[in-house]
Order: structure tokens, then sequence, then C-alpha cells
């Protein structure tokens, strides 16, 4: 394949049964010439209100994580950090509400910093979950913040037996502040770029920038349509090696591997300037409280039987959450959610059928239990049988000919991992644009969350504006066409991995605020976008970015029922 900088190449290339031209499918490359803009020592937040300083936080109206009032400049408060402690904080059972949509059992949790002072405002961030000690129902809870250093749990009262509360501080208010105002707006993530012509080959360091920004000696990869105003920049290869030479990017199993971390580390240590204290000891992030009753005799209530189609509605009462388990099944309390029962029912509903799956590997292992209920050849990843192998980047489908269905699945493209081919990977939009107005019979499944945890907040919104105008392009050519936007889950990771860029730089603090991103930005879409967010926290398991089997056979039953008629 010919590339040449600045310019699109009227090549055809064929994937997936449809038609991708050169202009969709390559990046327009070109070197840069000026000077690199240097990160300034006191990072600042930029958006539509124009520049937010530090010590102009407390007058900031934050759109989930409200101010602490009573925070001095550089969060000190007397001999306390004045951060909410996980050892202080308490909590307590007030007895359960009874509505019109169900019974729920109160809790109310009460913010405290080191010095037991209680907190006086809130944007703390918690989670909550109640699992029967058997371990066949579990849910997680509702929490709703007083901003005054309290926060209601509503867990709904689903089940009757003797039941584990798990209240679990995530982040401080003081520490989300930081994240958001400090770390958020800078990318936080590199990559390896491998460089190869005839027998010549190099490397070098690439990672994502704002076209805005100015630097030297680079090699820059644009795509308008899919990233806005930002691109793929890199290191100028040696060895007399041009920019049109970069052939893939990754992570693992490089010789950069060791200075790809040295560099991502640096970055978060001269973004924390001091303020470490805020993520580590007793503020480093999944602490339990324990400072309040561990069990409750539950005893079930109402429960909410009549419940909208899952294609008409996703919203769930706000006091509790959109569902709970029970065994192996997921009760929605959004919508009336179906279980297909075999390979039959589950074709029968897409048969005559297109379907495009696009994200990342929760989506490839969406594509592989649906492939595996329906009895169908996939292709796995190349490192081995194991389903969670990462698969290359070359787009990959199943013809099941009984239903006349057709299922293809598409890596979205500048994602952490192993190496995978630049030019043959594809972009969401890229997809979306290539697919005609001639036979509108497709389905669309999209999903995206933990790949963008190190992006920039103006990165990741301009890569998501991007996917929802290539969405309404698709929907003027084909009406009616179901889509769904599976938004990301919490994904704590192992105690080992647990370091401070891990705490810092890959917080679920980015995995709530995508997954609210997402939300809201495909409101009044006619897109249906499914909040896994509950259904993952709830079950019985540590969270992971791979969830168990179950958790994902239950997923898939969700978007069945959002799509089956």
């Amino acid at each position: 394949m010919t590339i040449m900088p600045r310019s699109r190449v009227g090549m055809l290339i064929v994937f997936c049964g449809i038609t991708l031209t050169a202009t969709q499918l390559l990046w327009n490359i070109s070197t840069t010439v000026s000077t690199h803009t240097v990160i300034p020592d006191n990072p600042i937040f930029l958006d539509s209100a124009g520049v937010v300083e530090i010590g102009n936080l407390r007058n900031k109206n934050m759109s989930f994580f409200a101010v602490n009032e009573d925070i001095i400049e550089n969060g000190i408060r007397g001999n306390s950090s004045g951060s909410t402690s996980p050892v202080t904080s308490s909590y307590e059972i007030l007895g359960n509400i009874h509505t019109d949509n169900g019974d729920f059992v109160h809790i109310l949790i009460t913010a405290r910093d080191e010095n037991s002072q209680r907190k006086l405002g809130g944007g703390d961030l918690w989670t909550a979950t109640l699992t029967s000690k058997s371990g066949n129902y579990s849910t997680s809870g509702s929490i709703e913040d007083h901003s005054n250093g309290t926060y209601s749990v509503y867990f709904i009262a689903a089940w009757s037996a003797k039941s584990v509360i798990n209240i679990t501080l995530v982040h401080s208010s003081e520490s989300a502040q930081y994240l958001k105002y400090n770390i958020w707006p800078t990318c936080r993530l590199y990559f390896t770029g491998f460089y190869i012509s005839g027998n010549t080959e190099d490397t070098s360091i690439c990672t994502i920038a704002s076209t805005s920004e100015n630097w030297y000696n680079k090699c820059e990869y644009t795509h308008p349509t899919a990233l806005g105003n930002h691109l793929f920049l890199c290191d100028m290869p040696g060895k007399n090696l041009s920019c049109k030479n970069l052939i893939d990017y990754g992570q693992e199993q490089t010789n950069n591997k060791t200075q790809i971390q040295e560099n991502q580390d640096n970055q978060v240590k001269k973004l924390l300037h001091g303020k470490e204290f805020l993520f580590t000891g007793v503020h480093k992030k999944y602490s339990l409280i324990t400072l309040g009753p561990r069990y409750i005799d539950l005893h079930k209530g109402n429960v909410p039987s009549k419940l909208p189609l899952c294609k008409d509605s996703l919203q769930s009462n706000a006091r509790s959450s959109s569902g709970y388990w029970e065994a192996s099944r997921w009760r929605s309390l959004a919508c009336k959610n179906s279980h297909f029962g075999d390979k039959h029912d589950v074709g029968n509903c897409l048969r005559n059928k297109r379907i495009y799956i696009m994200g990342d590997s929760t989506m490839h292992l969406l594509y592989v239990v649906l492939c595996k209920i329906l009895d169908a050849p996939f292709l796995l990843g190349e490192k081995s049988e194991d389903e969670r192998a990462a698969p290359s980047s070359i787009p990959r489908f199943v013809h099941i000919s009984a239903y006349n269905l057709t299922i293809n699945f598409v890596f979205h493209q500048i994602r952490v991992g192993a190496p995978r081919h630049f030019h043959l990977s594809v972009f969401e939009v890229d997809v979306l644009d290539s697919l005609g107005a001639n036979q509108c019979d497709y389905i669309i499944w999209l999903g995206f969350g933990i790949h963008f945890l190190q992006w920039s907040h103006s990165a990741f919104l301009d890569r998501l504006i991007k996917i929802k105008y290539a969405i309404t392009r698709f929907q003027k050519r084909c009406p009616g066409v179901p889509i769904v936007v599976k938004g990301p889950h919490m994904s704590q990771p192992p105690e080992q991995f647990q370091t401070m860029y891990m705490t810092v730089s890959r917080s679920d603090f980015f995995t709530y605020e995508i997954a609210k991103m997402m939300k809201e930005y495909f409101r009044d879409t006619g897109v249906i976008f499914f909040d896994t967010w509950d259904l993952n926290l709830s079950f019985p398991s540590p969270n992971a970015i791979h969830m168990p089997s179950t958790a994902f056979k239950e997923e898939l039953h969700m978007i069945l029922s959002m799509i089956c008629k």
C-alpha cells in the first residue's frame, strides 16, 4: 500500500463484506518542524467556560463531584489533610422505605477526615453493594450526595436473607477534584511506533496530542473525521526512515516498553506536584468502610414488575440500581429483559441481519459469546485458543447460513496493548460511513471506555463527538436501524498492579465520568445506551476488565432484549 504525505490514495480495500476506500482508511501523514510546547508547572483545565485555575476550584460548578467549600487552598485543614478517610468515615442503617416503585433499604454514610472531623461538603466517589451470604443474590446501591458530608444509599429489597453490606470509598472529593482538574486535561499514554522499509527497522515513541500544540521533529498522523482536533504523534524515526514507514504501534513486547513506562510514570509524578498524599496511604482507592454494621437481615419487599420494554426505556428508578443478580441471572429494574433459551431463539431474533460489533476486548468477548451460543466458528486471538487472547487489528466476521446472519467484529483504533497493524486498523466512523443504504438490514453494537482512561478529556470528547456525528450520518441513510452503545464498567486492578501510575492515571473516576459523558451525548439520538455499571459492580466477584463469562452472557441477553422484537 502506497502512503503519501498529506494525500489520499483511491485504493479499494474489502473486509467484513464491505468496501472501504483508502480515503476512509488512511491517515494524513506529515512532518512537523516547529517547537514543542512544554507542559506548564501549574496545569489548568480548559473547557467551554474558559480557563479554570486550581485556586478557583471552589467556584467551579462541577458536573458530578460537588466542590467541598470547607477545603482550604492546597487541601490543608488544621493538622489533617482534610481528605475523606475510609478509616474514620462510617455508615448506619436508617430502615426501610416503601414506595410505589419498590421497597428499599436506606443507609446513611457520614464522611470524616483523618481527625474524625465531619466533612462539610460532598463530592466523594463511593460504591455500595449488598450480597446475600449464600452469594445467590446481589445488587448495587444508588447513592445520593447531600453535599453536606453525608450520602444516602438505597438498596432494592429484592430477597430475604442475611446479607453483607460493602461500602467502599473509591476516591475522596479532594482526590476526585485533583483528577478532574489536574490530571484529566493531559494525555498520559505512550506507544512504540514500529517503522519498517525493506530490511531497515526502527522504533520511536508515540502519543495522542492536540493539533493546537507545537512541537519539533515529529510525525503527524491525522484523521479529523475520527479524532477531530487531535492526532497520533510520533518522534521521527532514524536510519533514514520517514513518517510513511510506520507499520505497527503498541506497548507490550517492545524494546521501548521500559522507556514508555518511565515516560508515563514521570509524567504522573510531574502532574501530582507534591499531592501524592491524595492517592497514598488511607487515601488509596478502593478502601472498604468498616465503621458500620457488616450484615443486615434483609426481608423481601415490593419489587417492580411492570417494566417497559428494553427498547423503549433504560431508566431505572432513581432510588435503586438498574437491577440485581438472582443466581446467574440479571434481573433488570430498568426494563423487562428476556433470557433467550437456545441458539434457535437467538438465531431467529437476528435472522437476515448484518451485525457490526465494534469496540474493545469486552466487545470482542460479546462477539465470542454470541458465536458460541450460535455454534458458529469464529476467529480467536493470535497467541492461543484462549478466547481472551488479544487478536490482531484485522476485522473478522462469520456468516451463519441457517439464519442468513453475518456477524462482523472490528477493534477500535488506538488502544492499549500488544503491537497491532497501524494502517489496517479502522475507526468506528470509517465503518459506519462505509455502510450503504441499499439494504439497511444492519444492527450496530458499539462499546468503548477502558482504553480511553489515559486520554485527555478533550481528546476523548473529540472522539465521542465524531462517533456521534457518524451515527447521525448513518441514521439519515438507514433510519430505524437498532444501535446499542455499551458503557464501560468499574475495573479495579489487582493489588499488585495498584501502582501510583495506575491509581492516578487509570482511575475508575475516569471510567465513571466517561460513562456519564457517553450517556449524555447519546441521549435523545435514537441510540440505546446500555449502562453496564451496576450489572458488573454488583456481580459477586471482584470487578475486572474481563468479567466472568456469566456477566458477559447476561450483557448479551440485555442487548438482545433491546433489539429483538
